[in-house]
């Protein structure tokens, strides 16, 4: 099996610069170049340079897959955006990361499956589909990076004694850029339900409280604000709304007291089992709604029967063995397996020498007795 890497790099609210396009288009003959993104792909050899170097330098977001079992997404921050000391409590030896450099921050989420991928195909969009998390992450919703740590603690054996880390609010309702995170990382459902008990719901400012912080910012605030907002100043709105917010009183949901590891993936267990036993409650309730309706079709379908085994044909015959089971099955319902069977060796009598048929019914379990 030959190798295959696919690294897709991003600007976020920016394009990228003439000079910039040339010195990317160096990297690789190959390259796929936008204003917005650049794509490398390899099935031999590798990445020219560091990524985390490439990606600081040129975009802000990064999504990497390798088929030997490696996905990988990176985000780089201006650093002054970002609070290292609310994001460190996240991160995981060897899975999850932060580097900071003298302007920039990279989270780096880096997730191996040992048993690999195999084959992949071509790849494409998944970076689009998860992009705005970085966005979530400099507005403090770090609900990405609780999952990724969920995912962590499934990946290598972490002390079962240590305790989550902060529960963000709103894991019981994800965003799609989420969704496509948990799908893209195969972050075990299960186990993110069973974390979601214990977050609350987010909390959103009324557009009225909104409108008396900034009713409250002096002329000097107003205008320097403006000045940054026509020179296209990046960010801006989320360092406003962090100026404004903090100054917004909001209701917190009651935090529950952190779980141990252990407690997490036991819970994930049960919420498993839980789960398959409503799947396996509602498909057999689902059933005997099937059968009840079915059971006013009863005459008709052995009437159906007897027409369709008048001609020995290969069609006729299967049409003919699927109301016979689903017969048997009404048969188990309403506890009537006695005069079905009656009927089904009746069958096997008159068709005795029917081969095709016979074969048909025994594949089927409907034997003569």
């Amino acid at each position: 099996m030959s190798e295959y890497q696919y690294y897709e790099f991003q600007t976020v609210n920016r394009s990228l610069t003439e000079q910039e396009r040339v010195s990317i288009g160096k990297l690789s003959s190959r390259v796929k170049l936008t204003a917005t993104s650049a794509i490398f792909t390899y099935s031999y050899g590798d990445f020219r340079g560091d990524p985390q170097d490439f990606l600081a330098k040129y975009f802000d977001a990064m999504y990497y897959i390798a088929n030997w079992g490696t996905k990988q997404l990176m985000f780089c921050f201006p650093k002054s955006l970002v609070d290292i000391n609310q994001i460190q409590p996240y991160c995981v030896e060897g899975f999850i990361s932060l580097n900071t450099t003298s302007k920039h921050v990279i989270l780096d989420i880096c997730l191996d499956d040992e048993d690999g991928f195999g084959w992949i195909e071509e790849e494409g969009g998944e970076l689009t589909q998860v992009i705005d998390l970085r966005n979530d992450i400099l507005k403090q919703d770090y609900r990405l990076l609780y999952l990724a740590w969920l995912k962590a603690i499934t990946l290598q054996y972490i002390d079962d004694n240590k305790h989550e880390p902060p529960v963000p609010s709103g894991l019981q309702e994800l965003s799609r850029s989420l969704d496509a995170f948990v799908e893209l990382f195969e972050v075990d459902p299960y186990l993110v339900q069973a974390a979601a008990k214990s977050s609350g719901h987010q909390q959103s400012i009324a557009d009225d409280s909104w409108a008396s912080e900034i009713a409250k910012l002096s002329r000097a605030e107003c205008d320097l604000i403006l000045l940054q907002l026509v020179k296209g100043q990046p960010n801006l709105s989320i360092q406003l709304q962090r100026k404004l917010s903090s100054q917004i009183e909001s209701v917190q949901s009651q935090s529950s007291p952190p779980r141990k590891i252990s407690q997490l993936l036991q819970a994930a267990k049960q919420q498993e089992q839980e789960t398959k036993r409503k799947q396996k409650q509602a498909a057999k309730a689902k059933r005997i709604e099937e059968l009840k309706q079915f059971a006013t079709q009863e005459t008709q379908a052995w009437q159906d029967i007897e027409r369709l085994l008048v001609k020995p044909q290969a069609k006729t015959y299967e049409e003919a063995v699927k109301l016979l089971v689903k017969l048997r099955d009404l048969a188990v319902y309403q506890d009537k397996q006695l005069q079905f069977q009656e009927r089904l060796n009746n069958i096997h009598e008159r068709y005795s020498r029917r081969a095709g048929l016979l074969r048909r019914l025994k594949e089927a379990r409907l034997n003569q007795i």
